[in-house]
């Protein structure tokens, strides 16, 4: 019996677009402002994190790496399925040079409404994302039931959503899961595992806010602009 910590990393270095497998950063002052609230979460809940998963794309993998020196634990684990969606020919690629050409924004615009139904260019298929992550967090429950301390995995809002879409049973072909639903930078998702039962506790709250644990939350629905 544990809990899973999703952290999703702190906003990224660079301009607003779609950041996918671009191995963007994220500054040293943000990274160490997350690692700081981190550890004030962790002192003022009762459990405790001994290990740490992450991405191994940089804006995850540095914050990971900060917080095991922070928190005296064991050097993070890399799992590379739970990167972030590749977006083909938009990935990285800054929203304002798209928007100069109305033939490249429009499949953009058409991608936000309905990603499944219209996926970019040269990207990798939702549902080849949604499989690849499953399959990673599958492989993480069957962690979590095997250790009494939890887990904290550092990744991406994609990624955060596909795993949420697999614990509450959502259909990764509605676009509303995508338009609708806002995963923060730097906000935790927190999952309780038992028995290989999973059940979620809170979605995307950001760390500032105080007694975590002893409240129930609905996701901020919002649209989020990156």
């Amino acid at each position: 019996m544990a809990n899973v910590i999703l952290l999703r990393h702190g906003k990224v270095q660079g301009e607003a677009a779609l950041y996918g497998t671009t191995d963007v950063a994220v500054s040293d002052v943000e990274n160490q402002h997350l690692v700081t609230q981190f550890k004030a979460y962790e002192q003022q809940r009762s459990g405790k994190c001994s290990h740490v998963i992450s991405s191994p794309l940089m804006r995850c993998k540095t914050l990971a790496t900060k917080l095991t020196h922070a928190l005296s634990l064991p050097a993070p684990s890399m799992e590379p399925a739970i990167q972030e969606m590749h977006f083909g020919r938009y990935d990285g690629v800054a929203f304002d040079n798209v928007y100069q050409q109305p033939e490249q924004w429009q499949p953009l615009e058409r991608f936000w409404r309905d990603p499944v139904q219209h996926p970019l260019p040269e990207a990798e298929l939702l549902t080849g994302f949604s499989y690849r992550v499953n399959q990673a967090w599958q492989a993480i429950v069957q962690q979590a039931c095997q250790q009494q301390d939890d887990l904290l995995v550092v990744c991406h809002g994609g990624v955060i959503r596909m795993i949420l879409a697999a614990v509450l049973n959502i259909n990764v072909r509605n676009p509303l899961w995508y338009t609708q639903l806002s995963i923060g930078y730097g906000s935790l998702t927190k999952i309780h595992i038992k028995a290989h039962q999973c059940r979620v506790k809170y979605i995307a709250r950001p760390m500032h806010e105080h007694g975590l644990d002893n409240s129930s939350s609905l996701p901020d629905f919002v649209m989020e602009a990156r």
